[in-house]
C-alpha cells in the first residue's frame, strides 16, 4: 500500500482509508482471507513482492515486461493513461521543472525525454507530492497517472489555472493489475476470480463512486 491520497493514506486514527485500501479489503472478503496491510515506498514495491516479503500489492501497478518477469500479475482491472498537467503544452515546456514520482514510468519517461525539452526531472516520493510541488512552486508542471491528474484538476485554488493533457504514448496506455508473489500462483487465480465477481456484481463500481466523480474502469 502507498502513501497516495485517494488511492490509499492513513486517517487520523492511522487507519488505511482510499480507494486501494477499500478495494483490497473487498478483495480479500470475496476470497475469503485475512489482509494486513503496510505502507511501502513505490521504488520497494516489486522487489518486495518478488522477494515474499508481501502476498500482493494494491498500489494500482502498471504491468510492463520487466515487472512481469519478477512478479506474477493479476487479469488488468484498468487501463492506466499519464497526463502532463501544466500552463503550458509539453511543445512549449522548455526549461520547465518537472515533477514525477521516483522510479514511476512516469519518471523513466521524462528522463528519457528530458533533453529533448530542457527539463529539470524533480523526482518526488509519493504521487500527493505532485499536488504539493505546484501548490508550492517547485514545479512548472507534473507528469501524471490518471486518478492523481483528476484529483489535481479538481483541487481548488489549483486545477482552475492548469491544463491537463493526456500524454500521447504507448508506454503509458498500459493494463493496471495486481502484483502477487510469483510463488503462489493459487493465490493470482483466486485474485482473478474475485476481481471478475465484484466488476459483475456493483461492488468494484460502489468504491469507484465513493472515491470518484469519473468511472476509472
Amino acid at each position: 500500500m502507498l502513501k497516495d491520497s485517494p488511492l490509499s493514506y492513513r486517517d487520523w486514527k492511522g487507519n488505511f482509508v482510499g480507494f486501494n485500501a477499500d478495494f483490497g479489503r473487498l478483495l480479500c472478503e470475496t476470497i475469503k482471507m485475512p489482509c494486513e496491510f503496510h505502507e511501502i515506498e513505490s521504488t520497494k514495491v516489486v522487489s518486495s513482492v518478488a522477494k515474499g516479503e508481501f502476498d500482493f500489492t494494491m498500489v494500482s501497478l502498471i504491468v510492463t515486461p520487466e515487472r512481469a518477469k519478477q512478479v506474477l500479475f493479476t487479469e488488468p482491472y484498468r487501463t492506466s493513461k499519464t497526463f502532463w498537467i501544466s500552463q503550458k503544452p509539453i511543445g512549449q515546456s522548455k526549461q520547465s521543472r518537472v515533477a514525477v514520482v521516483n522510479g514511476s514510468m512516469q519518471h523513466q519517461w521524462a528522463e528519457r525525454n528530458k533533453e529533448k525539452y530542457g527539463w529539470t526531472v524533480l523526482p518526488l516520493g509519493f504521487l500527493p507530492d505532485l499536488e504539493k510541488s505546484l501548490r508550492d512552486g517547485r514545479a512548472d508542471a507534473v507528469i501524471s497517472p490518471s486518478s492523481t491528474a483528476l484529483d489535481i484538476m479538481n483541487s481548488k485554488g489549483l486545477g482552475e489555472n492548469l491544463a491537463a493533457r493526456s500524454i500521447e504514448s504507448d508506454e503509458f496506455n498500459n493494463p493496471v493489475a495486481i502484483a502477487v508473489n510469483p510463488a503462489d500462483k493459487e493465490l493470482c487465480d483466486r485474485l482473478n476470480t474475485a476481481l471478475k465477481k465484484i466488476k459483475t456484481n456493483g461492488k468494484l463500481d460502489l468504491i469507484n463512486s465513493k472515491y470518484y466523480s469519473v468511472r476509472l474502469f
